[in-house]
């Protein structure tokens, strides 16, 4: 139950809770922004941390949990959701 949990919580904070959407496109406006102006593309990681849901919730988990293990499933269970909601 906890790794559905997670799942379905990292693709609410990416895709679908939409009082979340606005902060977290202004903040990857200004990642990417900040990222082109100074010239540090490692950033492009963290942009894609935040707009990947499958990046998302593997990052979430491992950091919520420290098991590889459980973000891997947990990574995969969201794809398979988000597949299921989307039909892409």
């Amino acid at each position: 139950m906890e790794l559905l949990a997670l799942s379905a919580i990292s693709l609410l904070a990416i895709k679908y809770f939409s009082p979340i959407q606005p902060v977290r496109e202004w903040i990857l406006d200004k990642l990417i922004n900040f990222m082109i102006k100074m010239k540090w593309f490692w950033l492009h990681h963290l942009v894609q941390i935040l707009a990947c849901p499958f990046c998302f919730s593997f990052w979430l988990t491992l950091g919520l949990t420290l098991s590889l293990y459980k973000a891997a499933i947990v990574g995969v269970l969201t794809m398979i959701a988000l597949y299921i909601v989307t039909g892409k």
